[in-house]
């Protein structure tokens, strides 16, 4: 019981502490207002008293009381206690100097408090008359891990400070927590001078901290902890090779096939990367939805394959999602060139007659099945044997793919006329007209 007892008087010296130091009130013509006295959260031995009235404080005792016995250790008054801050009408009071008691542990505070007109109150409160925990000359033997060197070796010195001295001494014999990530992945035990040492295994990038927790097996030493240490991941590079298509360029509909190999970078240089996954993408032009070509797991030699008939140019995305499996290795991402889709293009209608003037009227239009240029050129070409063809003239077909062209030829022969296409678009060819006069 004894120890129970012990363990929750610490805990609720510990809210205490943690709650702050209550201001004190007091209106006209009252007895002083006492607030809660307690320890000095940075410094434990020494006790402070807020109190407020409507005239100065001129009087303070304070009784300590031993909660494990209820019996009093120590009565301060007097000089014992300064105004620390703030007023004598409204001020904190603390002891001069730290408390120096026999005993670590909980204690009870009463206090009476008298003012200048002669009024008195009583308060209480309480004081946490423990060993503060200090955690000091934390180091690491690395700050970053790889895949071949995931051990961190953590060191420091665990000391306390004593409450009625202020001295601070190395602490033996008590278990200090190693927390990765806020969970205790050892627990090494300090040695006479107060230090510990262990070795923690990371599998990823995490804050490493040494932490010393109150036990009720040492329940005059409170909680303490020394600073967090980040440790990194120094991944392996990875790459990808040998990207290529089975085509700079289809036509629309047809399939294109990529192929690529992805190397990891090793102490014997660069080689296959067996057996990682990832995704393929094709990409097409900026703020358009890529297709999604499926997940791949890269074969031995590295290599992985994806196939796609796309609707419009662009290029494929392989990336292995390395980071998701394992961190030590890295996610990369390989592009392959631009291929080029062929949209179609066609002729809808030709000819070519002789007109009044004696010039030949060659004139037609096209058709696109999807995707229209910006700019329809037409070149138009004249043969004496319809085998052998000379360029005559080129022309620009109107906003509806329509064009009309007189050109100077004497003489019979044949016309035709040709699709100039532009990138992404199929050259498309009318059939020959005769002109025999």
């Amino acid at each position: 019981m004894k120890k129970t007892h012990t363990a929750w008087a610490v805990a609720g010296a510990a809210a205490l502490l943690l709650a702050g130091t209550p201001t004190a009130y007091a209106e006209p013509g009252q007895a002083p207002y006492i607030g809660w006295a307690s320890s000095v959260s940075e410094d434990l031995g020494t006790l402070q008293i807020p109190i407020s009235s409507d005239s100065d404080i001129t009087g303070i005792k304070a009784r300590i009381i031993l909660d494990a016995t209820q019996s009093e250790v120590a009565v301060v008054e007097g000089d014992a206690l300064a105004l620390f801050s703030g007023t004598a009408q409204d001020g904190i009071w603390r002891t001069r100097e730290p408390l120096k008691l026999d005993v670590l542990g909980s204690y009870s505070v009463q206090v009476e408090a008298t003012d200048a007109d002669g009024d008195h109150a009583r308060g209480s409160g309480s004081l946490a008359y423990f060993v503060a925990a200090q955690i000091e000359d934390v180091r690491t033997d690395r700050t970053k891990i790889d895949v071949d060197h995931r051990d961190v070796k953590v060191q420091g010195v665990l000391k306390g400070r004593w409450p009625g001295t202020r001295e601070l001494k190395p602490l033996a014999g008590l278990p200090v927590d190693i927390d990765v990530r806020s969970r205790a992945e050892a627990t090494p035990t300090t040695d006479a001078k107060g230090r510990f040492s262990a070795t923690v295994q990371l599998n990823e990038a995490a804050e490493v901290r040494p932490v010393y927790r109150h036990s009720p097996d040492h329940p005059e030493v409170l909680f303490g902890e020394g600073p967090a240490t980040r440790v990194e991941v120094k991944q392996t590079p990875t790459r990808w090779t040998t990207i290529r298509t089975s085509a700079a360029g289809v036509d629309l509909g047809r399939p294109v096939t990529v192929t690529a190999r992805l190397e990891r970078k090793t102490a014997k240089g660069w080689e296959p990367f067996a057996g990682q996954h990832g995704a393929t993408l094709f990409t097409y032009g900026p703020g358009e939805q890529g297709e999604w070509l499926g997940e791949f797991t890269t074969a031995a030699d590295g290599t992985v394959t994806a196939s796609v008939s796309p609707y419009n140019s662009g290029r494929f995305v392989l990336t292995n999602r390395a980071e998701d499996e394992d961190p030590f290795t890295a996610s990369v991402s390989g592009e392959s060139k631009e291929v080029e889709v062929r949209h179609p293009a066609a002729f809808s209608r030709f000819g070519a007659t002789r007109t009044e003037a004696g010039t030949v009227r060659v004139e037609g239009a096209l058709e696109f099945a999807s995707n229209t240029p910006g700019t329809t050129t037409v070149l138009v070409q004249f043969s004496r044997d319809g085998r052998r063809w000379s360029d005559v003239t080129t022309t620009e077909a109107d906003w509806q793919h329509a064009f009309s062209v007189d050109v100077a030829k004497n003489g019979p022969g044949w016309f035709r006329a040709r699709f100039v296409a532009p990138k992404g678009y199929q050259a498309a060819t009318t059939a020959a007209v005769q002109i025999t006069g």
